[in-house]
Parts: structure tokens; C-alpha cells; sequence
């Protein structure tokens, strides 16, 4: 197994069987980081991987309009190389041949942007390292409107709430551009509300055990689990908590600032409880990102791996747990 650019020791659900799954005496891991993260501890071979100011490369537009240049302003310390230099090298030794890995990493962003598409007029690998960064041509808030002739992808060209013959699919982006393990099954050709696996009226069996559903959105001071091993920036974020009801703490003799036990059947964290109207009673909310070797278990110990109903994304929010005194 190679593991680069993902922590998901802290980032996937179930994480209790993911740790199991890393300590199999059958798999030999390696793993291409910046730091031991949560995963990396488990790795057989550690492959110290450049940061970003130490490598050339593009920032995609993700949520805007603008491709960004990354430029190499120093060296990589030690044995440290780019994330592409460690996979030409694999690749050299076992034998690859493809061309592609024989690409610099200059020649990399020269073939995986698509230089010749209509959003990319004018811009270019040298403009970019010139400029910086540059807006996509796909039009302005003033003359943006793509199917202002219809033009939908659809039979008929026009947008269509009933869709026949649509199927289960997520775009590369969101797959790091791997276009594999996808859904593929036909989807309803209206869209619908899908109710939750886990709440006291789909689940009330489960919600007798476990009867707080909980939220676990990102947190502000890290992303995703990056920086959550930097004392400054887990000192801004605060250590990991758990905003709960008055109605459920007092219910559960918690009172502010109490270390407290999230579980259910998957696994368990540790948290500082913090009492606010900000939540509604019957509901818990714990941000992920928090290091696993820095706390008492993490918010994905106990995040379901279920797929919704569409797409194969995870259920991160989809879970019923208790909460109690940590002992």
C-alpha cells in the first residue's frame, strides 16, 4: 500500500478498523509525508515528500474561477523529494514504461492541464509563471450564461427535473481525478428525500442505545487534519470539544468544561464539553482534523463508512451516539 497526500487514520470512518487494517501483518505500507502523521506512524517506510514552497506545481480553481502557479522558491531539506519524483523512481524500478513517468515535473503541469480548452484561452505554463495566477475565460457574473439557449446535456437539451436513465456518478475532481470505483447504478428519475440511516424515527432500536445524533463539520484551525500537530494553530482552534444541550448535559450530570465520552458500537472519543444554545438538544457537534496520537480517539471513530444514496460519498453525519463522564 502507498499512502501520499491523505491522513486517513483521522480523515476516514471507522477508523478503529482502519488502524486494524494498517497493523495486518500482510500489508507493508509506505508512506510519503511531511511529518508521522496518524497514518504514517503505521507505515513500514516513511518517504520524507517535499512541501509545497520546495516543489513546482498548480493549485486547481476549487469553489472560484482562477488557475494559481505554484513556484519552487527553495530546495527540500535532506532526502526529500516531490511527490512525482518518488513515483518516477518506483516506477523505474519496477519496470514502468509509460510515458508519463517519464515526465519532470514541469512536463506533469505541460500535460495534466488542458492547455487548449476554450477556459484556458490566452493562458498558458509560461504565463502563469509570469503572472501568478490567471482567471479561467468562462465569462463574468455580467455575461456568464451557458444555457441561455438551453444547450443541457440532456435528450431533449432543455434542464429536466425527471431524468430517465441517469446513473450513479461522481466527476474526477472529486476523486482526485480517478474515474474508478464508481457507483454506476441506475438512479430514480425524480429526485427524492432520502431519510437518514441513523435517527430516533428511521432507527428507534439504535436510538434507544444511542440516542444523540451528532454533527461533525471541519474545523477553523486546521484543514482537514493538516496543521492539528502545530501547537500555535491547535492553541487558536482550542483542544478537541463537544458542544452539547443544557437538556442533555444536566440529563447526564455533565457540566462545562467536563472531559466527556462520545461511543457508539464503531468506537469512542474524548472531548471538553462545552454547554450552548447553539446546538439543539438531541444533537452533539464535534469538528474532525484533531491527531489521533495527541487526543483520546478522534470524531471519525465513530462515523458510519455507509454510502449515501448517491455517489458513494460518505455518511460523516449520519451517526447515533451516547455521550457520558470520561472516566
Amino acid at each position: 500500500m502507498m499512502c501520499w497526500n491523505t491522513n486517513p487514520v483521522t480523515q476516514t470512518p471507522e477508523t478503529d478498523k482502519i488502524i486494524e487494517g494498517l497493523k495486518r501483518e500482510d500489508l507493508f505500507m509506505v508512506s510519503a509525508e511531511h511529518f508521522i502523521s496518524d497514518t504514517a506512524a503505521y507505515a513500514d517506510i516513511v518517504l520524507p515528500a517535499s512541501m509545497g514552497a520546495e516543489m513546482e506545481d498548480m493549485v486547481l480553481s476549487w469553489g472560484h474561477l482562477y488557475l494559481t502557479y505554484n513556484e519552487k522558491c527553495v530546495e527540500s531539506p535532506g532526502e526529500a523529494i516531490s511527490n512525482n519524483e518518488i513515483f518516477r523512481r518506483l516506477a523505474k524500478r519496477m519496470g514502468y514504461e509509460e510515458e508519463n513517468f517519464q515526465w519532470s515535473d514541469s512536463e506533469c503541469l505541460e500535460n495534466y492541464v488542458d492547455w487548449d480548452s476554450p477556459a484556458c484561452d490566452g493562458i498558458d505554463l509560461n504565463y502563469m509563471r509570469e503572472h501568478g495566477f490567471a482567471r479561467l475565460k468562462v465569462g463574468t457574473k455580467d455575461d456568464r450564461a451557458p444555457h441561455k439557449e438551453g444547450n443541457f446535456p440532456t435528450a431533449s437539451g432543455k434542464c429536466e427535473f425527471k431524468l430517465d436513465g441517469a446513473t450513479n456518478f461522481v466527476a474526477g475532481p472529486f476523486r482526485q481525478m480517478y474515474e474508478g470505483f464508481q457507483a454506476g447504478e441506475t438512479l430514480d428519475c425524480l429526485p427524492d428525500y432520502v431519510a437518514s440511516r441513523e435517527t430516533l424515527e428511521t432507527n428507534p432500536e439504535l436510538a434507544a442505545k444511542y440516542p444523540l445524533n451528532i454533527i461533525s463539520p471541519k474545523s477553523h484551525g486546521f484543514l482537514n487534519s493538516c496543521y492539528a500537530n502545530m501547537e500555535h494553530k491547535i492553541k487558536g482552534q482550542g483542544e478537541q470539544f463537544v458542544l452539547i444541550h443544557a437538556e442533555d448535559a444536566n440529563e447526564r450530570g455533565i457540566q462545562e468544561g467536563n472531559r466527556v465520552r462520545v461511543f457508539n458500537d464503531r468506537g469512542a472519543f474524548e472531548g471538553d464539553a462545552k454547554i450552548t444554545d447553539d446546538v439543539s438538544a438531541g444533537i452533539i457537534v464535534a469538528t474532525l482534523g484533531y491527531w489521533r496520537q495527541l487526543n483520546k480517539g478522534t470524531v471519525n471513530c465513530i462515523s458510519s463508512a455507509e454510502f449515501v444514496d448517491m455517489g458513494h460519498g460518505p455518511t460523516f453525519s449520519d451517526n447515533l451516539v451516547q455521550i457520558e463522564l470520561a472516566s
